[in-house]
């Protein structure tokens, strides 16, 4: 197991690459094209490398079974996250229209991608059995997300947005990897794909931060407070339980279990700021969200996931 040390040091450095990113947007040192074109950049090729690289004959990916249980379990939480905050936001006096739906799909959402990514390459080396499982675990969180999340923001739902490069591309790496397509792509593609998705991960925390900065605005401490306090409850208490006792308590495979005591410590998730903002939600409330859960989870994370690995 590793000790809160270790793991602190490998959490500690996520969040300062976070904070670097919103320290270069709030002093100008990003303009809005370059963070556009980053985004753009790596939506649409070094994530999809990424994915390539590491689903396709991945150990952990041997059995159906295994991609059934991490997209199912993806999308049940995150429906299980959406209602905990809905009723989390009741309790603190929250209702629609004054910022409940904002909060619901934010705080009922870890970031289940880029923060907890470089954890769990830094946690299991020479595993890439929980990383590789993240992104089939994220199928399961988009479809929850642009289902529930946005008709929870709209009353309609939006699975066309689906169709988007990360998401396809865990489609096609998980039918190479159980058609057996995979060995038939030339070593030097392979090379290539792997160079160029593991500029993914450091881009894409770098742009967490950028866009954080981007959303902050004056007037963003209004209720703070309050939004803050019950976000940390609800999603680094309440629904970080559940993906906990999911992860310790059912019949998953180990990897998945791993996956899933990272992901339970992981703070709120930067892209209901962007929902927010698409479809007429309110912004403040999830920067609240996601700058608290943030903060307090660099001290609760490491603890969080030593005492869950310890368990396993």
């Amino acid at each position: 197991m590793s000790s809160y040390l270790t793991i602190l040091s490998a959490v500690i450095p996520v969040f300062l690459v976070v904070a670097t990113g919103f320290l270069f947007h709030r002093r100008g040192w990003l303009s809005e094209e370059t963070e556009t074109g980053m985004m753009k950049l790596g939506m649409n090729l070094l994530v999809p490398c990424l994915i390539l690289s590491l689903v396709p004959g991945n150990p952990a990916l041997e059995r159906l079974s295994t991609a059934a249980w991490a997209i199912g379990l993806g999308f049940i939480l995150i429906l299980a996250g959406f209602l905990v905050a809905w009723l989390g936001g009741l309790a603190v006096g929250m209702r629609v229209g004054s910022g409940l739906r904002t909060f619901a799909i934010s705080a009922g959402i870890q970031n289940y991608g880029f923060i907890a990514l470089p954890l769990l390459v830094e946690l299991f080396p020479g595993n890439t059995g929980p990383s590789g499982l993240a992104f089939i675990f994220g199928i399961g969180v988009e479809l929850a997300m642009w289902t529930a999340g946005v008709a929870i923001l709209t009353g309609k739902a939006g699975p066309r947005a689906l169709l988007n490069g990360p998401f396809l591309s865990v489609v096609a790496a998980l039918i190479l990897n159980y058609t057996g397509g995979h060995h038939l792509v030339p070593g030097v593609v392979l090379t290539s794909m792997e160079m160029l998705g593991r500029c993914a991960v450091p881009m894409s925390v770098l742009m967490i931060g950028a866009t954080m900065g981007r959303f902050f605005r004056d007037g963003i401490l209004a209720d703070a407070l309050r939004v803050g306090v019950a976000g940390v409850v609800v999603r680094l208490g309440l629904h970080g339980g559940l993906i906990l006792a999911a992860g310790l308590l059912l019949p998953v495979p180990e990897d998945l279990a791993r996956l899933l005591v990272v992901q339970a410590a992981m703070p709120a998730a930067v892209f209901p700021i962007v929902l927010a903002r698409l479809f007429d939600g309110q912004p403040r409330v999830a920067i609240q969200v996601v700058m608290v859960t943030s903060f307090v989870s660099l001290v609760t994370s490491p603890f969080v996931i030593a005492w869950g690995l310890a368990r396993l």
